[in-house]
């Protein structure tokens, strides 16, 4: 029997991932250029804000500002909030570092960062921060409600101030089991084709 559909299907699949996901051992980097977003594979860390040598040193590519998801570390050099928003807001990305290299200050933007673990942040008049949100122990999976043919998923939502890179150190409060982030967050960022039945959400604010 011929496995000719089998092994089409497996490329289709494959090809889907590969295009949507970006993950392996090198990291992603993102920054604005002519109007356009350089996306850099990286596999070596390079120095905040160094755009000439990240395109020397990286295998870089112009794309059209978009959000996709990353399972890897992705790091975002950005000059502004509006630019910041098109690549993050409602993204899912585990590991981030965010790296300020416009003036300041910044006002006050919340992005939504679904799935957020680890943050970095670095600003030219400040060291750099680290901040875990939870850990590779943690499993935001399935979790047994009080009615035994009901399971409820949890669902980690992170809220980042973007006032935070005016020079204030970084902090977090988590809230659990949040039921309805528009009915107890009213004045969060949440769009309504997120929602899904039997979920409870852990809402992050970074500040």
């Amino acid at each position: 029997m011929s496995c000719n559909p089998c092994l089409f299907l497996f490329s289709f699949l494959s090809f889907g991932l590969a295009r949507n996901l970006v993950s392996g051992q090198n990291s992603t980097l993102l920054f604005p250029k002519d109007n356009n977003v350089r996306n850099c594979s990286c596999s070596t860390e390079i120095k905040s804000c160094e755009y000439s040598l990240a395109n020397l040193m990286c295998n870089c590519k112009s794309q059209y500002p978009s959000r996709i998801s990353y399972t890897g570390d992705l790091v975002v050099w950005f000059t502004n909030t509006s630019i910041l928003g098109q690549l993050l807001n409602f993204t899912l990305v585990q590991d981030l570092k965010l790296s300020l290299c416009g003036a300041l200050p910044l006002p006050t933007d919340y992005l939504a960062i679904i799935g957020l673990r680890r943050l970095e942040v670095h600003t030219a008049n400040s060291t750099e921060q680290r901040l875990i949100i939870y850990n590779h122990d943690m499993k935001p999976m399935d979790k047994t409600s009080q009615h035994p043919r009901e399971k409820t998923s949890l669902f980690h939502i992170s809220y980042l101030d973007t006032s935070l890179f005016n020079g204030q150190s970084l902090k977090a409060y988590s809230v659990e089991d949040v039921s309805s982030i528009n009915e107890q967050f009213p004045n969060l960022p949440y769009p309504n084709a997120f929602s899904v039945t039997n979920t409870s959400y852990v809402v992050t604010l970074i500040y």
